[in-house]
This record gives C-alpha cells, sequence and structure tokens, in this order.
C-alpha cells in the first residue's frame, strides 16, 4: 500500500517527501500544485509552475543500478507513449534524465538510492497543463496540454507513472532491455553537441547508450569514450 499527500504549494515535494518518510515506514507519493524551491540534479532549482506534475515516491529496489534514471525514463516514455498516442513518434528519451518533444524538454528525472533501506526516491516533473516560458532551459519546453489541446488529470497521471514503475521494476534485475529501448528513442544520436564531463567541455558525436548506462561518444580525433556523468549542453550541427 501506499499513501498519497497532495499539496497547493510547498518548499519541495522531496524535502517533504523526506521529513515524511521519518515518520512513516509505508511507501509515499508526495505531489504539489507547485513548489517554491523545486530541487533537480546536481541541486538545480527545479521550475515547478502551477498546473504541472510534481511529485516524489519510493520504490523498492535491491541494488543500486547506476543506469536507473534511465530505466525510469524509459517507464516514462513508454507511459506516456501508451496513454497519449499523438506524443508517442516524436517523444525522446536525452541522457540521463530528460524527457523530449519534438527538441524541448517535457520532463525531468532526480533518482536517489538509500542502500540501508533498499529504496529508490525518485523525483518527477512533467509539463503537463502548465504555461511554457518559451525562453526556458537549454532546449525550449513543452507541455503535453499544448500537444494534446486539452489539459490531463495530474492525479490520474501521477498514479499512471508509478504503477508503471513498480510494475518494471520487478525486472530490471533480469535484463537490460530498457537500454535498448532508450538507444532506440535516445535524444541527439548521430549528431555532434557540445558535452560537458566533470566541469569541462568537449565537442563529441554522439553514438548510443552502453551496457552501463553511460553515454558512448566520439571525440573529434577520432577517440571513443563513455561519459558516465555529465550533460549534453547543446548541439553543433
Amino acid at each position: 500500500m501506499r499513501s498519497f499527500y497532495y499539496y497547493d504549494k510547498i518548499d519541495s515535494t522531496m524535502n517533504e517527501f523526506l521529513r515524511l518518510k521519518d515518520i512513516s515506514p509505508e511507501l509515499i507519493c508526495v505531489r504539489a500544485g507547485t513548489q517554491n524551491d523545486g530541487i533537480g540534479r546536481n541541486d538545480h532549482v527545479w521550475i515547478s509552475p502551477p498546473g504541472g506534475l510534481w511529485f516524489t515516491f519510493d520504490v523498492v529496489h535491491a541494488t543500486s543500478t547506476p543506469s536507473f534514471a534511465l530505466f525510469v525514463g524509459f517507464c516514462i516514455h513508454h507511459c506516456l507513449g501508451m496513454l497519449y498516442e499523438p506524443l508517442k513518434n516524436e517523444l525522446k528519451i536525452k541522457w540521463a534524465n530528460d524527457i523530449i518533444f519534438e527538441g524541448k524538454k517535457l520532463g525531468g528525472i532526480l533518482c536517489r538510492y538509500q542502500p540501508s533501506k533498499n529504496l529508490y526516491t525518485i523525483g518527477i516533473g512533467l509539463n503537463t497543463n502548465n504555461e511554457i516560458n518559451p525562453n526556458l532551459g537549454k532546449f525550449g519546453a513543452v507541455s503535453i496540454k499544448q500537444v494534446l489541446g486539452f489539459e490531463v488529470s495530474n492525479s490520474f497521471l501521477c498514479r499512471a507513472l508509478i504503477k508503471e514503475i513498480e510494475g518494471q521494476c520487478q525486472h530490471i534485475s533480469a535484463n537490460s532491455n530498457y537500454l535498448t529501448y532508450c538507444n532506440n528513442h535516445l535524444f541527439g544520436k548521430d549528431r555532434w553537441a557540445h558535452i560537458e564531463i566533470s566541469g569541462l567541455e568537449i565537442k563529441a558525436e554522439i553514438l548510443g547508450i552502453d551496457n552501463s548506462g553511460a553515454l558512448l561518444v566520439r571525440k573529434e580525433m577520432g577517440e571513443f569514450i563513455s561519459v558516465h556523468t555529465g550533460s549534453i549542453i547543446d548541439f553543433i550541427d
């Protein structure tokens, strides 16, 4: 069983999740209408305007998985494509933790593992019904409402995504088919890009994702490397 908590406005669903977990051993989900201080990857600010889907929850998982954010991306991509047909063909997974539609950011993922509890804490933010600032982010942003032409139920979508991730999580240790899926839907594949690695910027061609979930790229002089932590800044071509 899982308990669901909703707040019209809160500092951060991640912070509130952690506060509640201190007093409750059960699985929970914290969702907010808007966040004042949303937490993104590398502690970046997570912009969370009213109307979007912003939530944090936990799932049981026996071991830490380096590519877990990609696994969650696979689950979100698969679920959105099944629920909303107009999204399906142009929906992409951006290494390592974003969901992209027609080149613009639709959502982001944050994962943290607690080995003492065998739990992953997962934060998801999706532009669903919120107004979009066209200049937001490096690649711009888009909402599901813009694509479909009508609002979706954040409550329904939240539960559907959790159900998808919980169901797929039972099989993650048995195979790595989700990495093949992510490769097939990888944002920027075969394109040259500026990529940030540990504070340094390189130019490289994006080739795919390797078996560990790292980004496989080819540098200008032909050297092949696997990028385990970093981000795609922009595309050159």
